[in-house]
């Protein structure tokens, strides 16, 4: 035997290879740790740097080992042989979190130079899912579990003609008065958007993450299908079955049994309904505006106006040439509003009302457009001033993380008193707004005398009673000593020394039957309590903490959001994600890639 095979034979790696073939110069070996075998690999007699590279490319950590041991038993020290290979198996105690999972996916990718389309590959993802647990879903449904009361915003979507079904969930934390949001479910809706197809699919998303009794409110838009649905399956009706007499009534038990198998929705029962306050004010910006401004005195003026203005919007948005030439002529990137938004068309006209008339002239000659007429660019000045409180408003009843239930009334009013004011200083609009004015009146009657909405309104440090007449504050006042009272099941004024059944005991034993418990009243009753909190001059959500008796009722009447935008903010995410190119995707693959962006805070729960 030659020196280059004894240089193989005395290599310390070589009982992890097994010779097969020698030749002149050459020798041929299969690696033992390649499972299954793999080709046989080729060295030279005289080096067997070949096989050390084989070694540190697929097999490294043995290669460290055995370079470890070399060190500790110097250079002539022989590596034991390892022992039998064995599948590695995860271990069910070990804390596996999402970050965890993404880490090591993400290194894998970048170590073995994976292609990134190999995380789409629903063989891949059902791996994951499995080492993970798939975890999201019941993370969001151990949380609500110690939630006390809870809000959802319920809407549809429709992308590459599918539609899906989200909602979302919102709660806040009783001891930082933080606001929580998580994305429940984003399913496929098939067929056709029936109010019954939608209330069943409510009920069942809620009975998913057991919130069926927890839910204040469901916020969606003024949708007819969404409208129906809660009418007909929120219990709006049972006041009228309830108010039955005392006699003694037979029916037909056959026909009951077969109008309940005829009536699916008995099956289910849906929570209180709120409309989205945003999109009530956007349709009255969208419909009752447009129908008084093109109605009125100034409704030529109105169309014209509005004409000129779209077309500067329509060649931005079609010609990347038009919009360069708005650029560079007065400086700014032209907004192009979006249809169904009337706060977006709103900014973008005043945002073509704050150029100068040399450059709103400059820009309609070099898009080859008829210009605007003075009183035309008048008009828009005007209609920008007076309909500034309304493009707020709605902005402020979007909000989520620090808007709340409570903020719709004030809202409301100081929006009509800013209206008001505007009444007497306009030139074109008088007619305009007058119009929004009363069908702010008409579309937010029902809130406005609501006592769940003014509750909400009094409870929060913003508002107190300030936002109510003089007259009326008294009886607001009134109402939270009761309503804290209740709440914390103090006795009342009139109570006398009336005291509370105790609860417990054998009920044949008298001493138990008959024994009573008088509540204490606490060193700070409700009265006291109110009074103190509507002197505090402290504005912030924080100051509630001085005051636990308010802060319930804050918990209690504000969980409830304004609007739906959280649902509509998921729905833009989904856009993100559901692009022309990705369109194949699974309902499922969708949903779990949807919620897992939305739902990033709960990743991290461990396993």
């Amino acid at each position: 035997m030659d020196q280059g095979k004894n240089a193989f034979i005395s290599w310390k790696f070589k009982q992890h290879f097994t010779l097969k073939k020698e030749g002149e110069r050459n020798i041929s070996v299969q690696c033992n740790l390649c499972l299954p075998a793999t080709n046989l690999l080729s060295a030279s007699k005289d080096s067997t740097s070949n096989l050390k590279k084989h070694l540190k490319g697929k097999h490294s950590s043995v290669l460290h080992r055995a370079e470890m041991a070399s060190d500790d038993g110097g250079e002539g020290s022989a590596m034991p042989t390892p022992p039998p290979l064995k599948q590695a198996t995860l271990s069910s105690t070990s804390a596996i979190t999402q970050s965890k999972v993404n880490s090591l996916v993400l290194e894998f990718i970048i170590a073995d130079v994976q292609p990134f389309s190999l995380v789409e590959n629903a063989s891949f993802r059902e791996m994951i899912a499995g080492i993970s647990g798939g975890r999201t879903h019941e993370a969001i449904t151990e949380t609500l579990q110690d939630v006390q009361t809870v809000c959802t915003t319920a809407d549809q979507w429709t992308a590459h003609h599918m539609s899906f079904m989200g909602i979302t969930c919102h709660w806040i934390e009783p001891e930082t008065l933080d606001r929580k949001s998580a994305a429940l479910p984003c399913e496929r809706i098939r067929g056709r958007h029936t109010y019954d197809v939608i209330a069943a699919k409510v009920s069942q998303i809620h009975a998913e993450f057991q919130i069926q009794g927890k839910v204040s409110a469901t916020v969606t838009d003024n949708g007819s299908n969404f409208v129906k649905a809660f009418n007909e399956y929120g219990g709006c009706e049972m006041d009228d079955e309830m108010d039955s007499t005392d006699d003694v009534q037979f029916a037909d038990v056959s026909a009951v049994l077969q109008e309940e198998q005829e009536e699916e929705e008995l099956n289910f029962f849906l929570p209180p309904h709120h409309r989205c306050a945003a999109h009530t004010l956007n349709l009255i910006a969208t419909t009752d505006l447009d129908k008084a401004a093109s109605q009125g005195v100034s409704r030529k003026l109105y169309r014209s106006a509005m004409s000129k203005c779209a077309a500067i919007w329509n060649k931005a948005h079609r010609s990347s040439g038009a919009a360069d030439a708005i650029e560079e002529i007065a400086q700014m990137r032209c907004l192009v509003p979006s249809v169904t938004r009337w706060s977006s068309e709103y900014h973008a006209i005043e945002k073509l009302m704050s150029l100068t008339e040399s450059q709103l002239n400059g820009t309609c000659d070099q898009l080859k457009l008829a210009k605007l007429h003075p009183q035309e660019t008048m008009f828009l000045k005007e209609y920008t001033a007076i309909l500034k409180p309304l493009a707020y408003s709605i902005n402020l009843l979007q909000g989520e993380k620090n808007c709340y239930f409570g903020y719709i009334v004030p809202t409301i009013l100081s929006l009509k008193a800013k209206l008001a004011e505007k009444l007497t200083q306009v030139q074109f609009s008088a007619h305009i707004l007058s119009a929004v004015i009363k069908a702010i009146d008409t579309r937010f009657g029902q809130e406005l005398a609501s006592h769940e909405a003014r509750m909400a309104a009094s409870t929060i440090p913003k508002f107190r009673l300030w936002w109510l007449a003089d007259e009326e504050r008294g009886a607001m006042k009134t109402a939270m000593v009761q309503e804290s009272r209740l709440l914390h099941k103090e006795p009342s004024e009139d109570a006398g020394t009336t005291g509370n059944a105790a609860v417990g005991g054998d009920p044949e034993d008298d001493e138990n039957f008959f024994t009573f418990e008088t509540t204490q009243m606490t060193s700070s009753s409700a009265e006291e309590e109110v009074q103190r909190y509507l002197r505090d001059p402290d504005k912030s959500l924080a100051s509630l903490k001085m005051y636990p008796m308010i802060r319930d009722l804050f918990l209690k009447y504000n969980t409830t959001l304004p609007s739906s935008a959280p649902v509509e903010r998921l729905f833009s995410k989904g856009g993100l994600i559901f692009t022309p190119h990705r369109n194949k995707m699974t309902d499922k693959h969708f949903e779990q890639a949807l919620l897992l962006r939305y739902n990033r805070l709960y990743w991290s729960v461990d396993m």
